[in-house]
């Protein structure tokens, strides 16, 4: 009992000693100095940086730090599994690569993880900051849109940062060029002012340590990033690494564009004292990063208006798991950082323990340490043995959130392979700042002494990652809350093709139609140009909503078209550019793919002979314009074109000459006097008029150039001629389309941006020869909507075949055109399935489009609707469900591990209970690697009701908007069914009322609950 109280005694005056013998002032616990200064072989192999990325320390220490955004793809977590894709091939990987380095003492690297709940609605606020901007530039109202995105999502984000610092210290150079160093220093010294609170670049610049460190910052980012299959880095510079050691010592006053003062960034400021130059130059990054206030409350510390609990661990795991395990054991409402030190030399620091225990082996309670530090010494012979600390914290706005935290976390760690942890500390301020991001050199109280490959397994190797992080303009989540953000059309693809399949019902449409929502508030001046081919109705909601946040006289920028076989549809095929007599290259290609789409046997899903096919097409086209173009124009006649007739009276121009000339006259002639007098309008009826139409196009057929050529060509298994089959094909078109036939009296307003086109009453049947007319109208719809994106890459061909005076009209579109990324979208695509000859035209041109900064968008049911070069070619992918069988393609064609996708297919389908969102499979192809992710795709309820395509909330929309207004009748829904959907409602009411129409008494009943509000 004496010796008891001995022990305890001196533990007491231990404590004490401890307490009272630390650094009096906070400022001395920030080891940096300053930094050292790019040079030109910096600026050559790291061009982006345009500040200093190493910095020094007060012993000479050189710091650098990666940020890590995560990895690439999710990786495979279990131990048996070593293969490619595996956590462990990256762990193995690592370990080797570090293997040479840890076997000397001079490196350290410190791994610094942190999630933060209350910042999560900063991030969201942060990406749509421009958006908000954009609208304002815009003019478009769509701000309520993006304000309801921050409060959807906000509950479900975790801020989430990974970053990396590399140390190398003085012992890696030899003690000559130490000697030579600090004679050099000495030097120096005698000659520069004083500045004893500046930075002093100078003092510590070597250049022997820097090749060293630069070569250790190469080997740690070739090992991580791991061929691309690894993880994503960006080396920070100090502005960064700075800002975020501020930001972590004064969460929510640190400014978000504040950065330290470095040598290049010095401003005189102050009053010079004595002979002390310190106010003409940067003061000392110690004095910048850690200037605030801190206090102690037993083992807790105040700074920055927040309490800060530590956890640190005594004894390492017992049984190794992921860090992954760790962050599903810690609750999302807990915002926690944890920093992991590995040095070198943990047998060289074992050594002592290590003789003592060989002497004493033989004693029974020792013999276990004794057999521990043994299998340590012969694990060290293969794999260095190093140190590790592992020091955690966390933090809340009182005392006492500070402490429940604190108890959470330290459960959580001592849960995470059943570790021994301790929240008592001698010094913790000392305690706290081993917490921080690279502040300090030092490392936690407790060392831990794992082998090289064990430590690194604790690493969170394993978090989603994003080349977009504070470049992107999507935020999504993955199941744990971490923030997402993908980038619409960036510069990070070298392509932009997205496949969308998804069953019905699982929120497809509204998943795509959210992604143009996005394009348009991400804009800069303009709405972009979108074009949308749709059966179904589905993006019609899309541009209801565009169209409400237009002013009246803007109201014509977005407009939705229900395609028909009506004559007021009526598109003409041959149609060229406005000015011109013949089709340049795009329009002459659209023209032959849909009139051998015409010629398309059925029962193959390619036209009869396809290659003597395609000749004679390109050269009927050549022929029809050469007619109708150059050798018989058609002649203008009174009483075609009402509008024609009034614009040549109202402008004076039929008086000007006589019946005679008006007889011999061409449409051609007519549309230029109409053009150069300013009747637009009236100019595209003339034009329209002068174009070859489809009856006309096939009786060219037997010109004598083609038979001569084509005349006994047959028909591929057949007798008949393959001349009259076209001939019978094409006239069979003009009888099954009519609204391709004739001369076009559809005309698109100019000013024109968003078309969405649906093709719900001119697509066919389920038949083969209906899934041929389905696809004919989607090429139709794609030229309706986006014929003219191709148009800045011909403007040289387009200016040729211009006259002079269509130039400005031509120039202002391609101008546009040329300014900004177009959007082609294509879906419900599985109706065109099975008819290969329309997918290879929607493939050739999604790939000739790459150049022309054409993001487009191909929507299906089912993945095996893709043809197989349409999934090699796309480097999107948005999966919402698929097949078991799909699982070889997604690995082969994508990359996707095996693992993860069976763990998504056995994920609910569709939005989740809890409003969270609806699970996607991100696939993204960058330059970079290939980013796979399970993620949450969540919309709030304003956008959910805007876009929903389903029957039934349609048909409840529909007849609210028509009683209310699509804006009132939007608000209205989102606020009764938060969701995005009465479905359930509507048939809970449908089994129990007796009713004719339930949807129409719902309506009236939400109206009637609005009351003096409505």
């Amino acid at each position: 009992m004496n010796i008891n109280r001995f022990i305890f005694t001196i533990e007491d005056c231990l404590n004490t000693l401890s307490r009272f013998s630390v650094a009096s002032s906070f400022v001395e616990y920030c080891d940096l100095r300053t930094v050292i200064g790019l040079d030109r072989q910096d600026r050559e192999r790291r061009p982006w940086l345009n500040s200093p990325y190493i910095a020094a320390t007060k012993r000479g220490e050189y710091l650098s730090v990666f940020e890590v955004s995560g990895a690439f793809r999710e990786m495979d977590e279990a131990s048996d599994q070593t293969g490619p894709g595996s956590l462990e091939s990256l762990i193995t990987s690592m370990s080797d690569s570090l293997n040479t380095a840890y076997k000397n003492s001079g490196h350290k690297i410190s791994c610094v993880f942190e999630r933060d709940p209350e910042m999560g609605k900063e991030e969201i606020e942060d990406m749509v900051a421009p958006q908000k901007r954009s609208l304002a530039n815009t003019g478009i109202q769509l701000q309520d849109v993006v304000d309801e995105k921050v409060t959807t999502l906000s509950p479900w984000l975790v801020r989430e940062r990974c970053w990396l610092a590399i140390w190398s210290g003085p012992d890696l150079i030899s003690n000559s060029d130490r000697t030579a160093h600090d004679e050099l220093v000495r030097r120096l010294a005698e000659r520069v002012p004083k500045a004893r609170f500046a930075q002093s670049p100078w003092q510590w610049t070597l250049s022997a340590l820097k090749i060293r460190h630069e070569a250790f910052l190469d080997n740690v980012e070739q090992a991580l990033r791991h061929s691309s299959d690894g993880l994503i880095l960006r080396l920070l510079d100090i502005h960064e690494v700075g800002r975020e050691i501020r930001r972590q010592t004064e969460r929510y006053s640190t400014p978000r564009n504040w950065q330290p003062h470095l040598p290049e960034d010095a401003q005189p400021a102050g009053y010079r004292w004595t002979d002390d130059e310190s106010v003409l130059h940067a003061p000392s990054l110690h004095l910048q990063l850690f200037n605030t206030q801190v206090t102690t409350q037993g083992n807790l510390v105040q700074a920055g208006g927040l309490w800060h609990g530590m956890v640190s661990i005594t004894l390492p795991p017992q049984n190794l798991q992921t860090f992954n395990e760790l962050v599903r054991a810690v609750p999302r409402a807990v915002p926690w950082r944890i920093r992991m030190d590995l040095m070198p030399g943990g047998m060289k620091a074992l050594n002592l323990k290590k003789t003592l225990l060989t002497y004493s082996s033989f004693i029974s309670a020792v013999r276990p340490m004794y057999e521990s530090v043994m299998t340590l010494a012969a694990t060290d012979e293969k794999e260095p043995v190093c140190i590790m600390t592992i020091m955690a914290s966390t933090w809340g706005k009182t005392r006492e959130i500070c402490t429940r935290n604190q108890a959470i976390l330290k459960s959580a760690i001592e849960g995470w392979g059943v570790c021994g942890t301790t929240t008592t500390f001698g010094d913790p301020r000392r305690a706290w700042v081993n917490t921080i991001l690279a502040a300090s050199g030092g490392s936690g109280p407790v060392p831990l002494y794992p082998p090289l490959s064990h430590a690194i397994s604790l690493f969170p190797l394993n978090r989603a990652g994003s080349v977009w992080r504070g470049k992107g303009n999507l935020m999504l989540h993955t199941e744990d809350g971490s923030a997402i953000e993908v980038g619409l059309a960036s510069s990070q693809q070298n392509k932009h093709t997205e496949l969308a399949p998804g069953d019905p019902g699982l929120g497809k449409s509204v998943l795509i139609n959210t992604l143009s929502e996005i394009q348009i508030s991400s804009a800069q001046k303009n709405l972009p140009f979108i074009a949308y081919i749709d059966k179904g109705y589905s993006a019609q909601g899309l541009v209801q909503l565009i169209r409400d946040s237009l002013p009246p006289e803007r109201k014509d920028e977005a407009v939705g078209i229900i395609l028909s076989n009506d004559p007021e549809y009526t598109r003409n095929l041959f149609d060229v550019m406005y000015g011109a007599k013949k089709p340049i290259t795009p329009e002459k290609n659209f023209m032959s793919s849909v009139l051998c789409a015409l010629c398309v046997d059925t029962g193959t899903g390619q036209p009869c002979n396809p290659g003597d096919t395609r000749q004679i097409i390109n050269q009927l086209i050549e022929l029809a314009f050469k007619e109708y173009g150059e050798n018989n124009p058609r002649l203008y006649r009174a009483s075609t074109e009402e509008l024609v007739d009034s614009a040549l009276q109202d402008s004076g121009l039929y008086e000007k000459h006589d019946a005679t000339w008006w007889a011999r006259s061409t449409w051609f002639e007519v549309r230029d006097m109409l053009h150069n007098a300013g009747y637009i309008m009236a100019a595209q009826r003339a034009h329209y008029q002068a174009m070859p139409q489809l009856p006309e196009v096939s009786s060219m057929l037997g010109h004598t150039s083609l038979r001569d050529v084509f005349g006994t060509v047959q028909r591929d298994g057949s007798n008949e001629l393959l001349l009259d089959y076209i001939r019978r094909a094409l006239e069979q078109g003009h009888n099954d389309y009519p609204m391709i036939s004739g001369y076009t009296r559809f005309m698109i307003n100019p000013e024109t941006r968003v078309i969405a086109v649906d093709l719900n009453n001119v697509a066919g049947d389920k038949t083969p020869a209906g899934r041929l007319k389905t696809g004919i109208m989607y090429l139709l719809a794609g030229q309706i909507a986006g014929g003219d994106f191709t148009l800045p890459q011909y403007r040289d061909e387009v200016l040729k075949q211009l006259p002079r005076e269509y130039h400005e009209i031509a120039l202002k579109r391609i101008n546009q055109l040329d300014q900004e990324v177009k959007t082609k979208v294509y879906d419900e695509l599985h109706n065109a399935r099975g008819i290969d000859f329309i997918w290879e035209n929607l493939d050739t041109q999604e790939r000739e489009q790459r150049k022309f900064a054409i993001r487009t968008v191909l929507s299906t049911q089912y993945l095996r609707d893709y043809p197989e070069s349409v999934l090699k070619s796309a480097n999107t992918l948005w999966l919402l469900r698929y097949k078991p069988e799909d699982i070889p393609v997604l690995r082969d064609n994508f990359n996707v591990p095996e693992f993860m996708l069976k763990r998504f297919l056995k994920m609910p389908e569709g939005p989740a209970p809890d409003g969270s969102g609806v699970p996607v499979l991100g696939v993204f192809r960058v330059k970079s690697g290939t980013l796979a992710r399970i993620l949450k795709f969540t919309v709030g309820p304003l956008e959910l009701w805007a876009l929903n395509s389903s029957p039934k909330d349609s048909a409840l929309r529909k007849t609210l908007t028509n009683k209310l207004g699509s804006v009132r009748a939007r608000k209205i829904l989102a606020e009764n069914f938060p969701r995005g959907s009465a479905t359930s409602l509507i048939e809970h009411r449908a089994g129990q009322h007796n009713s004719d129409n339930v949807i129409e008494e719902l309506a009236s009943e939400l109206i009637r609950k609005q009351g003096y509000s409505l």
